[in-house]
């Protein structure tokens, strides 16, 4: 074990010890507490929001090339199809500008992500950098309106004197968490959902206190957009509507008008992608033309994502029940080393006490926010929270549903922070001392997780993030052009075609022509040759002479396979290397 993992022992134990005293002393207090601290003046609070700003900056741009070091394979699709799209108009498998590109044949790729990368390829051009430079800056952009849409969420009276305190220590906890800080260092579709969620989230709560047509109707393009962000996003945000506005029409916060005019907003915006969805699902042609496409996936994830009314249910229901409680707890070590750091889940393995305090106030004001009351202002903030509650109720209806992971419950931990906002603003209210503490121990462990992710993550993901495959792969290309054959090991990699595809800017074209599938209806097409590449096992008689003209990309622990030949170059380049004739 780890000394993290001894830390995280303590920690664990002293905020149960927190809370449980917390709520003795509420107890003995019948209740009623006073908060005496003083409240942050406006100059201080934005002092501390820029310094916060800083260390969100600094954790989330600090060796971004190099820390995780590769590329996972879907960052490579992601970004491949960005680069065919924007220096050839169609994607790898031949469409024009589709509205949900194909990528490994049933999606895989969220559309919003391969655009916007598209205009950042036409700007910028393509590598790592600028591939994980979206989601970092919109990382840190997540961070700076957070405090805002903490602002508006204690716009309540009841939170006067504290309102600025408490929407300094949220954002810092985000700026800080694990589960943020590692999303944002890397290029997959659903690391921008809370950007989409904290904006659409933000326009909605301003919605609540404007009461306008126009505010409600920008919010819901908002979330429209957020549809197009990533494909759990098109069950959680739905469910969100339902319940945040049906609650919002019970308080008389929305009207009639004000709602079918926002839906109208909402529809006219997910159009597109409801067009896809009505191709893929409900049996329309596909749209085909030179400027844009709706097509139909080579294979649907339904089965595998979904779970399904057969004799497995009970065992999966019960398996998805188990990893929502380990993610709502001291989080789930079998999830992808892409989404966690080992000793580090989510948001600290230790916080769950204090969450859980802030979970069942959270709760607690949504059940009273349906009494009726004759007070606008306290209506108003009810909504506010209940838009947050209904976050949370869609993630875990969404969590019992499909087979889940970090990446999928990806809105989920932004409401979660909330909660722990509420956890740490009811201890604060009951001791200082106790709060602090808190402080200090969720100060340490940040401290101990920044040093540990810049020393050591790259050694724990290297079967995740292929080190130094993407830059053997391209060299072997400007070694053999299109002419000799160019055959890569498998050897701890995963889809490596795609890899190949976005560090050779290859000719999407060409690839489409040329590309030769190991399984067309599989649910991740992966190629196993395309062009003048071939992807597998290395052969027995690699040294043969029908190999001479070949362009061998292979691991190091292959190497030995050259054992004894004099004729070859080895350049070799860490995990893997490039070997040909003289």
């Amino acid at each position: 074990m780890r000394i993290i993992d001894y830390y995280n022992y303590i920690a664990t134990a002293a905020c149960i010890i927190i809370g449980a005293a917390a709520v003795i002393i509420c107890k003995k207090k019948n209740g009623k507490t006073i908060d005496v601290s003083k409240e942050l003046s406006v100059k201080a609070t934005y002092i501390l929001l820029a310094a916060i700003m800083v260390i969100a900056t600094f954790l989330r741009l600090f060796m971004l090339g190099s820390v995780p070091n590769g590329l996972q394979q879907d960052e490579a699709s992601i970004g491949y199809e960005a680069y065919a799209l924007a220096k050839y108009g169609v994607d790898r498998n031949g469409y024009a500008y589709p509205v949900h590109p194909l990528a490994f044949g049933s999606g895989g790729n969220s559309e919003l992500m391969i655009y916007l990368n598209m205009i950042s390829i036409k700007l910028f051009g393509t590598g790592v950098v600028k591939l994980r430079l979206l989601p970092a800056i919109l990382g840190i952009a997540t961070v700076f309106f957070f405090f805002f849409v903490l602002k508006e969420l204690f716009s309540s009276p009841d939170y006067d004197g504290k309102r600025n305190r408490l929407s300094i220590i949220g954002t810092a906890f985000l700026a800080i968490c694990p589960w943020h800080v590692i999303l944002s260092r890397w290029s997959l579709d659903s690391n921008i959902m809370p950007f989409l969620q904290i904006i659409a989230l933000y326009a909605f709560l301003v919605a609540l206190r404007k009461k306008t047509v126009a505010s409600y109707a920008l919010s819901a393009g908002l979330f429209a957009v957020g549809m197009y962000g990533y494909g759990a996003g098109t069950m959680i945000i739905p469910v969100f509507i339902v319940i945040a506005c049906v609650y919002a029409l019970i308080k008389k916060t929305i009207s009639v008008k004000q709602l079918i005019i926002s839906a109208l907003t909402f529809m006219v915006i997910f159009f597109p992608l409801f067009m896809f969805y009505a191709v893929n699902f409900l049996g329309l042609p596909e749209i085909i033309t030179d400027y844009f496409c709706i097509n139909k996936l080579t294979a649907t994830r339904s089965g595998e994502v979904f779970l399904t009314l057969d004799s497995s249910l009970p065992h999966r229901l019960l398996n998805n029940i188990r990893i929502l409680g380990l993610v709502l707890t001291v989080g789930n070590d079998e999830d992808m080393l892409c989404h966690f750091y080992p000793g580090y889940s989510t948001l600290f393995e230790f916080t769950f006490p204090i969450i859980f305090i802030g979970l069942f106030l959270v709760f607690r004001d949504f059940v009273s926010g349906l009494k009726k009351t004759e007070d606008q202002v306290k209506d108003e903030y009810y909504c506010k929270n209940a838009a947050l509650t209904a976050f949370l109720i869609a993630n875990f209806i969404l969590s019992i549903a499909v087979e889940t992971d970090i990446g999928r419950m990806v809105t989920m931990f932004i409401p979660l922070i909330y909660a722990f906002v509420r956890g740490f603003d009811f201890v604060l209210a009951q001791s200082h001392k106790l709060a602090m503490i808190i402080v200090f121990i969720v100060l340490l462990a940040d401290f101990s997780f920044a040093k540990d992710y810049f020393t050591d993550f790259n050694k724990q993901a290297i079967s995740i993030f292929m080190p130094d495959y993407g830059e053997a792969i391209a060299r072997a290309y400007e070694v053999a052009g299109d002419d000799r054959p160019i055959y890569s090991t498998y050897d701890g990699l995963s889809a490596p075609f795609v890899l190949a595809l976005y560090y050779t800017d290859y000719d999407p074209v060409r690839f489409h022509d040329t590309a030769v599938y190991e399984d067309e209806g599989a649910m991740f097409r992966t190629a196993k040759s395309f062009g003048n590449f071939i992807f597998d096992d290395l052969p027995e008689n690699i040294t043969a002479l029908e190999y001479a003209d070949t362009v061998f990309v292979v691991s190091s622990t292959e190497l030995s396979l050259f054992d004894g030949e004099n004729n070859y170059i080895v350049e070799d380049l860490g995990a893997y290397a490039v070997v040909y004739r003289n």
